[in-house]
């Protein structure tokens, strides 16, 4: 650049310093950056009445009886290939509001290769079956269906099921998972439930059938079909933290059912829709029957 170019550059942005300076000023004095101003400090003044309230209830909260904030609870929940994904993530989201558990999603390998589900979600483990500690506060088995069979005819993996039962405080399952349990020799004399096709299997382990959705018998819960693993989660949380903590994370997932049809049950069902599914099922049935 020439030295006259440089010079008349120069004295141009010499002449544009006041020109910004001023229009600094008259953004500064806007009506837009007044009001923005004032946006700020309401938005200050109702974080911090936000925060008292939440400091105020919180307090109110912690005075309720038999309730327990924060704990060290270990909880194992085994996958297997094609388990159903809805009988392990529902349980599993009220698990994790656990202040302090801890929540181990073990692998059915040496790896933590993500585990397919029935319905094609996969779900990766966070430690391997060597990782999983011993004396946990909760066993879980998912169910599944053509999975479930399979992880029958595992050896290994019924072992594992009995080994980690042998020290955990609750042994428990939602859907079929109890079907693995019966496998594992862990409902003799128990009583338990299953998803409603399965659930006249559970008294060839010894166990007596009972159509409810949450079963307990000792330290063995048992839910019934998929869903009903969201009232053995709230069930659970109950136990371990207290009856209103337990109800405070109800209300935190407004778990308020009200399905559209009066048909999730098979005393409720139309028949027509009973029996077709006891149909579909009954192969199934007829192997997962010839495993026990």
């Amino acid at each position: 650049m020439k030295r006259r170019q440089f010079t008349k550059l120069a004295c141009l942005g010499a002449g544009l310093v006041p020109l910004l300076s001023g229009c600094e000023s008259a953004v500064k004095s806007s009506p837009l950056a007044s009001k923005a101003a004032v946006v700020r400090k309401d938005l200050s003044l109702k974080k911090a009445e936000a925060e008292a309230f939440a400091l105020k209830t919180h307090q109110e909260f912690m005075t309720v009886k038999d309730f327990k904030m924060e704990g060290n609870e270990q909880i194992a929940m085994l996958l297997y290939p094609k388990f159903t994904a809805l009988d392990l993530v529902g349980p599993q989201f009220l698990f994790a509001s656990l202040m302090g558990a801890k929540i181990y999603l073990v692998s059915p390998t040496d790896d933590l290769t993500p585990v397919m589900s029935d319905t094609g979600l996969a779900i990766v483990p966070t430690h391997t079956q060597s990782e999983c500690p011993d004396n946990l506060d909760l066993l879980f088995l998912p169910g599944g269906a053509t999975g479930t069979l399979k992880a029958m005819q595992n050896p290994q993996f019924i072992d594992f099921i009995k080994t980690k039962a042998a020290t955990a405080k609750y042994v428990t399952s939602v859907c079929t998972g109890s079907l693995l349990l019966g496998k594992a020799g862990l409902l003799k004399g128990k009583k338990a439930t299953s998803h409603w096709v399965t659930l006249d299997l559970l008294s060839n382990f010894g166990a007596t059938p009972v159509k409810d959705r949450v079963v307990w018998d000792g330290n063995v819960i048992t839910g019934a079909g998929v869903t009903a693993g969201l009232d053995f989660g709230l069930e659970v949380l109950a136990a371990l933290r207290g009856k209103a903590y337990a109800q405070a994370t109800q209300l935190q997932v407004e778990y308020d059912p009200q399905p559209p049809f009066d048909s999730g049950s098979p005393d409720k069902a139309d028949v027509r829709i009973k029996n077709a599914l006891q149909g579909m099922f009954a192969p199934l049935h007829v192997e997962l029957e010839a495993e026990i």
